[in-house]
């Protein structure tokens, strides 16, 4: 998956979440957000256009092909987590808060050993 750091992303309320995916396993790229709504939910809650997806609600997306992921995403009613790696030294990253979850400007000592864990933990390393 090469370089990047891991960012857990949680939206509550429910569909439209305001976002839009491309790849997949059967375009043997991984899947990413293609496209973000200003004033979604997505917008709002950190993802960046651009950021991988490695999980959806703890289920990996790696072996996932684009209709699969859209039926899981279908799925989902309430609540969504997303488990996402972010490149690193992309140019469309980072532009002051726009992109950090607001949770990690707010959090004490080391946020990548956190987020390290975090994503540790929901994909089973």
């Amino acid at each position: 998956m090469g370089t990047g750091d891991f960012i857990c992303i949680s939206m509550t309320g429910g569909a439209p979440w305001g976002f839009r995916l491309q790849g997949g396993k059967e375009h043997k790229q991984p899947l990413q957000v293609a496209k973000i709504r200003s004033q979604s939910k997505a917008s709002g809650s950190g993802l960046c256009e651009g950021d991988e997806v490695v999980s959806i609600n703890g289920n990996p997306c790696a072996d996932l092909t684009y209709p699969e992921v859209i039926k899981l995403m279908e799925s989902i009613t309430d609540s969504l987590q997303m488990l996402i790696k972010r490149r690193l030294g992309a140019p469309f990253l980072f532009p002051e808060d726009l992109c950090h979850p607001p949770f990690l400007q707010h959090l004490p000592g080391d946020t990548n050993l956190l987020i390290t864990t975090l994503a540790s933990q929901l994909m089973g390393w």
